[in-house]
């Protein structure tokens, strides 16, 4: 990426320290530092020219879907909302989830460490939870299970899925300051004069 002002030094990201998720409606996330594992796949499309039957060029880009395999340790309310558990005809207190629970979309934003400790900030602007309610308890287990959440990452209104930036090379301190909490897309679109 000549001339882009991307670091060149190698980041071997090495941690995941936080994970933050923003309901669509809500003006600021959910942060977690409880994360066991994370893990990201993002999809490619391959286009051939074939001449004679013999492939003559072969184009690869990004469509902006992926998918997020995540385990961690979440809040209550949160974990309801991101499956649409209702409240609604029910009692005080009790929530459900059926044939009415909408998965919503959410934004998800990632702070991700190196070895160094040099930190890189990352962006899914337009998921949702694509994976079955799951959760396991295992009595007498030493350690309390963390939930797994399979999450389909799909492209925003720019068509990009995923946005990332190492501390070094993000110039724009707004930025820098409102990416976990608050990330939206425009803010990491440059303004032409």
């Amino acid at each position: 990426m000549e001339g882009a002002g991307v670091t060149e030094k190698v980041f071997s990201e090495a941690e995941v320290r936080k994970i933050a998720i923003r309901l669509e409606e809500a003006a600021k996330a959910d942060i977690n530092e409880c994360v066991g594992s994370w893990e990201e796949e993002m999809e490619v499309k391959t286009i051939t020219k074939k001449c004679r039957g013999v492939v003559s060029k072969s184009r690869t880009r990004g469509t902006g879907n992926g998918t997020i395999k995540a385990t961690m340790h979440i809040q209550q309310d949160l974990f309801a909302d991101m499956r649409g558990m209702q409240q609604e005809e029910l009692k005080d207190g009790v929530i459900a989830y059926g044939t009415k629970s909408l998965h919503p979309q959410f934004c998800v934003t990632v702070l991700v460490l190196d070895e160094d400790e040099n930190k890189k900030y990352k962006a899914y602007p337009n998921c949702t939870i694509k994976s079955a309610m799951s959760r396991k308890v295992e009595n007498g287990s030493e350690e309390i299970t963390e939930i797994e959440m399979e999450i389909a990452v799909m492209p925003d209104v720019n068509g990009y899925g995923l946005y990332e930036a190492v501390e070094s090379d993000l110039t724009d301190k707004t930025l820098k300051n409102d990416w976990l909490e608050s990330f939206k897309p425009e803010m990491a679109v440059a303004t032409t004069a």
